[in-house]
């Protein structure tokens, strides 16, 4: 017997399936903790949201994410059981699969956040896991502290491969090239630019989670996705001894090449990650005592605006514009739409962690405004030009005059060389352009 579901209604599915209470929501759907009735034991119940049940994409993703899952068959990797649709109009995609008690990466950090020997052994057990993805095709493409659950027993599931590409020709119309997905705060360079990726694409934004975990923060934040995509291609992060973190030297090692920029800089493959993490362990190192975080980290709701921190190395401040261009033509403003949310599913060296002291003598330099946006396009051109900085529009932007400006590449406060380019993303506003018309937006 079926019984229809909505968001506040338990009941049973294919007379098997006890939903029992929603334990997770998601950009694609619900989960549910559940009893196997024929089997006797706990599982977990995905459901694919009821409003994208008329959305191909979505349809295609989450079943890609039930054959994607299906063919893995490893510890640290959530089992899936059993898939189906309830026979709803249209019909509702289910997921069956292995109920983990535990907390996720990123609930962990928010209510007791690791020890760094506890964030080396959870990105261990991670690269595990992409061992074994990596080996059967797949590129899970939203590594993150949410999508890792940690057990009572601190062992670790990787979970969600609803994004994942699949390297069998079958899903070329969800993963195209030009189509940046995944989460911003942990994407790859080359994700972002909606290039080609593979398993290095995964090691970067393993070396992401790394980061977050050891430092209590995001590598890169900022105040819109493509503005936090942007980072990941042309900005170093924080050192983590600038936020008060000490790490073994060989941790350190491997969070600096995990995230290079360039994907031959980094890492071969999973297990050559793995062995690096923990290398410590077969030959007796023991990490210092005060490895640990030497102020306890802070958690805002919204992930605070960061300065840009350009390096020579990789996108100066002169090709700002260009990169920014680069990387909204290739669809990561698609991504941004998707993944919103700083959990929700959007020739470098080795060296990008690194502070840089430099023997240039210092650039006279000017901040970003903080009051362009809002603004119209020409107050805010004449902003920048009071400033010598010349301004570029994304390419979906209105160059009217009158069009509101609704985001800035760099962001505010953001150090610039006099001449150097401010990209703008503006929107036509009707009722802002009758003011600009008729001179009623003058202060």
């Amino acid at each position: 017997m079926q019984h229809p579901l909505d968001d506040t209604w338990t009941g049973l599915i294919d007379d098997r399936y006890a939903l029992r209470r929603m334990i997770g929501r998601g950009g694609m759907g619900e989960v549910w903790s559940a009893d196997d009735l024929v089997l006797r034991r706990a599982v977990a119940v995905k459901l694919l949201h009821t409003q994208l049940t008329l959305d191909e994409v979505a349809q295609s993703r989450f079943q890609r994410e039930v054959r994607a899952a299906a063919s893995l068959n490893h510890p640290r990797v959530a089992a899936v059981y059993d898939a189906g649709r309830l026979p709803t109009v249209p019909p509702r995609p289910y997921l069956v699969m292995e109920y983990v008690s535990g907390h996720t990466a990123a609930e962990r950090l928010r209510s007791a956040p690791p020890s760094t020997q506890e964030a080396v052994d959870w990105v261990a057990g991670t690269l595990e896991a992409l061992t074994c993805a990596h080996a059967a095709g797949l590129v899970h493409r939203d590594v993150k502290p949410a999508n890792v659950m940690i057990t009572a027993d601190g062992l670790v599931k990787v979970m969600d491969f609803g994004i994942a590409h699949i390297s069998d020709g079958h899903d070329k119309g969800v993963t195209r090239t030009g189509s940046a997905v995944g989460t911003a705060a942990y994407m790859s360079p080359e994700q972002a630019q909606g290039r080609p990726v593979d398993a290095r694409s995964d090691l970067y934004s393993t070396g992401c989670m790394l980061y977050e975990l050891l430092t209590g923060r995001q590598p890169f934040t900022g105040d819109s996705p493509f503005a936090i995509a942007y980072q990941h291609m042309c900005a170093d992060p924080q050192a983590p001894r600038d936020l008060g973190v000490q790490l073994p030297p060989h941790v350190q090692a491997v969070l600096t090449r995990a995230m290079a920029k360039n994907p031959d800089d980094r890492f071969a493959d999973a297990t050559a990650m793995h062995e690096a993490l923990v290398a410590h362990r077969s030959h007796g190192f023991a990490p210092p005592q005060d490895t640990t975080l030497l102020e306890a980290p802070t958690f805002p709701e919204e992930p605070a605006t960061t300065v840009l921190r350009t390096s020579r190395e990789s996108c100066g401040p002169q090709r700002t514009a260009l990169a920014a261009l680069a990387l909204l033509g290739a669809g990561a403003v698609t991504a941004a739409v998707l993944t919103a949310a700083p959990d929700a599913t959007h020739a470098i060296g080795p060296g990008p962690m690194s502070p840089r002291a430099s023997t240039e003598p210092a650039t006279p330099a000017v901040a970003v405004p903080g009051n362009l946006v809002g603004k119209t396009l020409a107050q805010a051109r004449a902003d920048l030009a009071g400033l010598n900085l010349n301004i570029a529009l994304t390419p979906r932007s209105s160059g009217v005059d009158a069009s509101i400006v609704t985001a800035t590449i760099p962001s505010a406060g953001t150090r610039l060389s006099r001449g150097d380019t401010v990209l703008l993303a503006t929107r036509t506003d009707r009722h802002a352009r009758d003011a600009f018309l008729t001179g009623d937006h003058i202060p």
